[in-house]
């Protein structure tokens, strides 16, 4: 039996509703989080409800929950309720349920999901590394929002996958700007970290932001700027975040070797230096 949290109460899976007239049904109006749990605890939380709030004001949705603590015990109890000691947490918060109509509707609260869920982590990936391929970013114009509206990522994920991909990489005005379903990173020959800035253009991931911490505490070097596909083509090392993999080696491109075709040095010490990272986090 699976337990999800639906509008204020806890309720099985399998016989939780929402309305036919949900905003996000009809118009993917409304926007989502994906938190991770290890050992019960909630990883990167106050950074996951910093951005959640974001995307709510920018889409001008009101909070269905204004006390952050009052969120963190219901998020801690579907934990405990479905018996998880490792896991993710899926949130989801749409503008509400109303005739449907494309403007704002005067007077209506907004519906708030949130079920669990579990992904085998796949240590092969971590010691092989992955190959992405290249596309075209035709997403719109307002990535830094979470948006429900993801199918130009799906899309691309399963391009990528019926294509023997891991993830795409999506390419706009020449200059790559993140997978669809992770960031990116490269590590030029000077040995110099470098991403995406955050911008309209990219999803600031909470692993993204995480990672960044831990480069700048470590003394490394670090350039938050767009980069071609001739950066990538030159790079030593190359690899992507997401909360669900945290950080996974990039070892080709559409085929192609990047650097020696395993996972580099600065890599690896990356992925050590995350999961001590989220250890601090546990053991407080």
């Amino acid at each position: 039996m699976s337990i999800c949290y639906v509008n204020g109460s806890f309720e099985n899976k399998s016989d939780a509703m929402i309305s036919i007239q949900d905003r996000g049904f009809n118009f993917s109006d409304g926007v989502y989080e994906v938190m991770s749990f290890s050992d019960k605890f909630l990883i990167n939380f106050n950074k996951h409800i910093i951005r959640l709030n974001r995307s709510l004001e920018n889409l001008k949705i009101k909070k269905p929950i204004i006390n952050t603590k009052s969120l963190r015990i219901i998020l801690q109890k579907l934990i405990k309720l479905n018996n998880l000691n490792d896991g993710y947490l899926y949130l989801q918060i749409t503008r509400g349920s109303s005739t449907r109509n494309h403007l704002f509707p005067k007077s209506v609260m907004p519906n708030m999901v949130i079920f669990t869920f579990t992904v085998k982590y796949d240590e092969n990936l971590i010691n092989k590394g992955v190959n992405i391929r290249l596309t075209d970013d035709i997403r719109w114009g307002r990535c830094d929002i979470k948006s429900i509206s993801l199918l130009p990522n799906v899309l691309e994920k399963q391009r990528a996958f019926q294509n023997g991909f891991y993830e795409s990489w999506q390419i706009k005005n020449k200059f790559i700007t993140e997978g669809s379903t992770s960031n990116a990173f490269i590590i030029n020959k000077d040995n110099t970290i470098q991403t995406h800035p955050i911008n309209n253009l990219i999803l600031g991931g909470v692993t993204r932001d995480s990672v960044i911490e831990i480069i700048k505490k470590n003394e490394l070097s670090l350039k938050e700027k767009a980069f071609t596909v001739s950066d990538l083509n030159s790079c030593k090392e190359a690899f992507l975040t997401s909360t669900t993999v945290k950080i996974l080696p990039v070892i080709k491109f559409d085929n192609s070797k990047i650097g020696d075709g395993k996972p580099g040095k600065t890599t690896k010490t990356l992925i050590q230096k995350y999961d001590d990272f989220i250890k601090s986090q546990i053991n407080g």
